[in-house]
C-alpha cells in the first residue's frame, strides 16, 4: 500500500481523487499546511494540481528529501517546462477519466517499488 498526498485545492476534486486512491487500495493524505511530508512520515507519491498555492515548491522540497518520490501532476493545464523539470511520472488533464488517473497512479506507485 502507497501512502499518496493530494495537493489540490478543490475540495471536490480532492474527494474524487481520495476515493480514487483509496479503491486502488492506497492510504490517501490531505496536505496539511503545517507540515510538508503530509503528516506523519513520507509519502511515496505526490499528486499534485500546479494551481494548488505554493504547489511546485512543495513539490521541489519534497523531491529535494525524496529523490525517489513519484509525481503524477493532475491539472487544467498542459505540460510546462517548469512542470517537466519535476519529472513526474504522468501528466492528466482535467477532466480527466477516472481510468486514466487510476493508470497514472498505478504508474506511479510501480515506480516507487
Amino acid at each position: 500500500m502507497a501512502k499518496v498526498l493530494i495537493a489540490e485545492p478543490s475540495a471536490d476534486v480532492r474527494a474524487l481523487l481520495e476515493r480514487s486512491i483509496v479503491r486502488l487500495g492506497h492510504e490517501a493524505v490531505t496536505l496539511d499546511r503545517s507540515r510538508a511530508d503530509g503528516g506523519d512520515g513520507e509519502v511515496d507519491v505526490l499528486l499534485l494540481e500546479p494551481a494548488f498555492n505554493g504547489g511546485v515548491e512543495l513539490a521541489q522540497l519534497l523531491r529535494s528529501s525524496q529523490p525517489q518520490l513519484a509525481i503524477v501532476i493532475c491539472s487544467i493545464f498542459p505540460p510546462s517546462p517548469e512542470l517537466s523539470e519535476l519529472s513526474p511520472i504522468a501528466h492528466v488533464l482535467k477532466p480527466f477519466q477516472r481510468d486514466a488517473l487510476e493508470h497514472a497512479l498505478t504508474a506511479a506507485v510501480a515506480a516507487t517499488s
